[in-house]
C-alpha cells in the first residue's frame, strides 16, 4: 500500500480493511491517516509512504508524531487492542514525567492511563472510583483516658484486644489521636481535655490534620477499621473488619493523601500496595468531605 504525505497528514486509496481496523477516517474515495497511523503502518511494513515521488520513512514521519501517544497507540495495537487514534476512548496517554492533581483523575474514574516513560515502555494503570463500605461492628462501653502531648491512655484492654484501637503496652492501651477523637465524638471516650482542646492540638502539632481526621471519620462512618500506614508509607491502613487482634486479617487498603500526584509517585504507591496485597486511595475531598479514588496497576 502506498500513501501520500501532504502536510502532516497521509492519504491513500480506499480500503475498507484500513477502515475496519479501524486506521484513519475515509474521506470520498481515499483514506487520511494520522502521522501516528502513518508511522505504525510504515513500522510494520505494511505501508509505503511519498512526498512527492520521495520516500519518507519511520523517522521521517515519527517526527511528526507526538511522541507519548504514538508509543501507547502502537503498544496497543501490538497487543491486539485496535485502538482509534483520534480516540482512544478508555486509555489515556500520559508521560512518567505528568503530574495531575487527584481530583482530576478521579473525574476520569473508568479510565486506564497509559504511562509512557523514558525508555517508550508503557505501564497501565486502572483509576476507579472507591465508594465501599467495611463490616466492622462494635460493642464499646464508656471508658475514661488521659491525654499526654497527643496520645491517650486508658485502662480499657478489650478496646484493643477485641476491637483494635490503639495498641496495648503493659496493662494500658495508648490511643492516637485520631482513634480518641473518634470516640470522644461518638460519646465513649470521656477524658479531662475536652473536643476543643484536642481539636486545638491537632491543628498545631499534627501534619494536615483536618484532612486526615476527616478521611479517618469517614472510613469509620463506613464500617472500616483504620490504623496508622506510616510502615508502609501511607496515611492510614484500612481493614474491613477485626474480630479481634488474636484473629486479626490483613488490612485491605492503603490511603495515601495527595492533592497532586507525579507518575512517579503514582507508581511507587501502586507497587508499594501492590506488593504488600493493598489497593491504594487517594482521597478527593468535595465540601470538606472525601471521596476515594483506587489505583490498580493492570497487565495487559
Amino acid at each position: 500500500m502506498k500513501g501520500q504525505l501532504s502536510g502532516d497528514r497521509v492519504t491513500v486509496d480506499f480500503s475498507q480493511r484500513l477502515i475496519t481496523r479501524r486506521f484513519g477516517r475515509r474521506e470520498g474515495d481515499r483514506v487520511v491517516l494520522l502521522p501516528e497511523e502513518a508511522a505504525y503502518l510504515v513500522h510494520k511494513g505494511t505501508l509505503e509512504v511519498y512526498d512527492g515521488k520521495k520516500a519518507v520513512d519511520f523517522n521521517d514521519l515519527f517526527s511528526l508524531c507526538d511522541p507519548v501517544r504514538y508509543f501507547v497507540y502502537a503498544d496497543l495495537r501490538d497487543r491486539g487492542v485496535r485502538a482509534d487514534f483520534g480516540d482512544m476512548g478508555e486509555y489515556l496517554p500520559v508521560s512518567e514525567d505528568d503530574v495531575f492533581e487527584t481530583s482530576d483523575l478521579l473525574r476520569r474514574a473508568g479510565k486506564k492511563l497509559a504511562v509512557v516513560d523514558s525508555e517508550a515502555e508503557v505501564t497501565y494503570f486502572l483509576l476507579e472510583r472507591f465508594d465501599g463500605t467495611g463490616n466492622h461492628s462494635e460493642e464499646l462501653r464508656e471508658f475514661e483516658a488521659r491525654f499526654a502531648n497527643g496520645f491517650f491512655v486508658t485502662d480499657y484492654l478489650e478496646l484493643h484486644r477485641k476491637y483494635f484501637y490503639g495498641v496495648q503496652k503493659g496493662n494500658r492501651v495508648v490511643l492516637s489521636i485520631f482513634e480518641a477523637l473518634y470516640l470522644m465524638e461518638e460519646g465513649f471516650l470521656s477524658s479531662s481535655v475536652d473536643e476543643e482542646k484536642v481539636l486545638s492540638f491537632g491543628r498545631q502539632n499534627v501534619l494536615n490534620f483536618e484532612r486526615r481526621y476527616a478521611v479517618y471519620k469517614d472510613l469509620r462512618e463506613r464500617r472500616f477499621m483504620v490504623k496508622t500506614g506510616f510502615k508502609f508509607g501511607s496515611d492510614f491502613r484500612v481493614y474491613e473488619y477485626v474480630r479481634s487482634v488474636s484473629e486479626l486479617r490483613h488490612s485491605k487498603y492503603l490511603v495515601k493523601l495527595r492533592e497532586a500526584v507525579s507518575m512517579m509517585e503514582l507508581a511507587c504507591d501502586v507497587r508499594l500496595s501492590s506488593a504488600v496485597n493493598k489497593t491504594v486511595l487517594y482521597p478527593v475531598f468535595r465540601d470538606g468531605r472525601p471521596e476515594y479514588l483506587a489505583v490498580r496497576r493492570v497487565k495487559m
